[in-house]
């Protein structure tokens, strides 16, 4: 880096305003948070019979925090953020309008339902599994000519009205898109992991009940039975008949599945709901819910694999409402119908997503004596234990604050703080170039580099940006500024000492690098502890302290550093007041050659500086 600063500048500036440059054109650009955009801001606490609960347990409060989450993320919110203090749960919605509809949606109380599952729909193709459908159907939407706007669905239905109304006296074959309605047709599709139910967990015979959650077959179109195909008599021409139509209506089905609109999903209707892999099915009325569980555990079974041990309560409202379910479910009643000459399945959902649809093989069970076992990890079991365990008492939610922040009021709390900060920044950028000159100007340009750094880390990590964490970048302004003045007094110091200005510059800064970053670091301990046991504002505070700071160390070691290295091997060198020394504070020896001017030598009257003269007594 000494032997050649200008390539480490320029490198650095390259590198920084490239950065920049990219982030702007891909249209990224930094999260604002609630106070910066405005939106909605919602505390809730548990409460029983109208009065704030305090028994409720760490394990409920983050079990609601998830459904909350859930919850919010159907609302297609940006960046919110759901969070907790002490029994506290705290809602931070930015860009949200709609305070009502906030409040009707993340204070709902959440309640577990037992339902029969009634059909698999579909799996609804998600990530590269989607744009890879979206794909194939357009690739065989163009080879069989089909019109913009016009389905497969479209048109099997009219070929078969066609086929039957031409040849009433004979049964039509139907197009292939008609077999296995409730089957789908994904690129690729994975069945979730295999449940089941055994309903003794010790001694004697055990019954393992193995069934499917959420579980789904590829069925693809048989092949006709005729020597001949019949001409297609749909308005378009489509031969309905043909291999690739069935594969085109089975994609075009499993990119139209649709689940139940959370506020559809009533207790005693029929809904379509999936599982976290997408797995939909249809589910019928609720036929008990989690009032029913006194208990859940999870652990490992016998043959080594995770299990949830549910435990009903005793009577009527208890263990007899599952076993009258479990005898629907395992006789195959309408209420409860089986497939493949398996038994019927009882989804356990919560808040509208299914956590697992295990196989019931037995009609009826002891009520501590029952577990579901399955490919579950160890996450995947204690989750359903918690879920069932605590979906006996729903926690009831009651909003103690609602506050709506104007997005004209964080326009105004935005605009504020930039200019607040610009001013700030402004006074204490000419008091730094008024002091030391052309090292003055290096700080400004280190500190360029940092906010262009920091502005591109801000777009891509999607870290929201509130107004407490515009604070924490303006503090980092000043340890910044303090990391400069280190390394500028100590070339100072030693300059007065004798040195000259040239090898003082590379000399002071690993010593001043040395207190830079103890300083920071204390600056990075700080912010650590405050991100660690804090929430909300102040995390941002701590969050953009520290990785300001950290950019200070970078900058300061990359772009700082050989700057002043340049400016030093300069012609402005000669000049110690340039960089902020005055004369009368240098040794006698150094300023008798700071104030030497060179002697002109002439011959016919014109002027020839010497270089050497006017260096003389300098180190390059």
């Amino acid at each position: 880096m000494t032997k050649h600063p200008l390539r480490y500048v320029i490198a650095t500036m390259v590198v920084a305003y490239g950065l920049v440059a990219v982030t702007i054109a891909l249209g990224k650009t930094p999260t604002l948070g609630l106070d910066l955009q405005g939106g909605i801001s919602v505390n809730l606490q548990p409460v029983k019979d109208g009065k704030v609960d305090d028994s409720v347990s760490p394990e409920q409060l983050d079990q609601a925090i998830g459904i909350i989450r859930k919850r919010v993320d159907a609302l297609g919110v940006a960046e919110p953020e759901v969070s907790r203090q002490g029994n506290t749960i705290i809602v931070q919605l930015p860009g949200a309008t709609d305070q009502q509809q906030v409040l009707d949606i993340v204070g709902k109380t959440a309640e577990l339902r037992f339902r029969p599952v009634l059909a698999d729909v579909g799996v609804i193709p998600k990530g590269k599994d989607r744009k890879k459908a979206e794909a194939e159907i357009a690739k065989l939407r163009k080879e069989l000519k089909i019109p913009e706007g016009v389905t497969a669905a479209q048109v099997a239905t009219e070929e078969q009205q066609k086929q039957a109304a031409a040849n009433p006296q004979t049964t039509p074959e139907a197009p292939p898109t008609t077999e296995a309605p409730t089957t789908t047709a994904a690129p690729t599709t994975t069945a979730g992991p295999a449940t089941t139910v055994d309903p003794t967990r010790s001694g004697g015979n055990r019954s393992r009940l193995t069934g499917q959650q959420g579980g789904t077959t590829t069925t693809t179109a048989p092949a006709t039975t005729t020597t001949t195909t019949p001409p297609p008599l749909n308005q378009w021409g489509v031969n309905a008949f043909d291999s690739k139509f069935g594969q085109l209506y089975q994609l075009e089905q499993a990119l139209g599945t649709q689940t139940t609109p959370p506020e559809d999903d009533k207790a005693d209707a029929e809904v379509n709901l999936a599982d976290k892999d997408g797995n939909v099915m249809k589910l019928g009325p609720t036929m008990l819910t989690g009032r029913a569980v006194e208990t859940a555990t999870a652990g490992l079974g016998q043959d080594g694999r995770w299990q949830v041990n549910p435990v009903f309560r005793k009577g009527k409202d208890g263990i007899d409402l599952f076993n009258k379910a479990a005898a629907l479910c395992n006789s195959g009643a309408a209420q409860c119908p089986g497939s493949n000459g398996q038994p019927g399945r009882l989804a356990i959902v919560l808040d509208s997503e299914v956590l697992s649809a295990p196989t019931i093989n037995n009609p009826t069970f002891d009520r501590d004596s029952i577990s579901i076992s399955g490919a579950f990890d160890e996450d995947e079991a204690k989750s359903l234990a918690v879920a069932l365990r605590f979906g006996s008492l729903p926690i009831e939610l009651q909003a103690q604050q609602a506050e709506t922040v104007s997005a004209t009021l964080g326009a105004d709390a935005l605009q504020a703080g930039i200019i607040a900060g610009a001013i700030g920044l402004f006074l204490v950028c000419a008091y730094l170039v008024f002091y030391y000159r052309l090292l003055g100007l290096a700080t400004v340009g280190s500190l360029t580099i940092s906010a262009s750094i920091l502005w591109v880390v801000m777009c891509w990590i999607n870290a929201t940006v509130t107004l407490a964490g515009v604070v924490g970048i303006v503090v980092s302004i000043g340890i910044s500024l303090d990391s400069s003045i280190v390394f500028f007094e100590t070339i100072k110091e030693d300059v007065r000492n004798g040195a000259g200005l040239r090898p003082s510059v590379d000399k002071a800064f690993g010593a001043a690098y040395s207190t830079i970053v103890k300083a920071d670091m204390s600056s990075l301990i700080g912010a650590g502890v405050l991100y660690w046991l804090s929430v909300g504002p102040v995390r941002g505070f701590a969050f953009y302290l520290g990785v300001a700071t950290i950019l200070d160390l970078i900058s300061a070691y990359v772009f700082l550093r050989p700057a002043a290295l340049v400016l030093a091997r300069s012609h402005h060198g000669e000049h110690p007041r340039r960089f902020g020394i005055p004369t009368d504070d240098l040794a006698p020896a150094v300023r008798a050659r700071a104030e030497s001017e060179p002697v002109p030598v002439t011959a016919t009257g014109g002027a020839a500086p010497s270089g050497d003269a006017a260096s003389s007594g300098e180190e390059a």
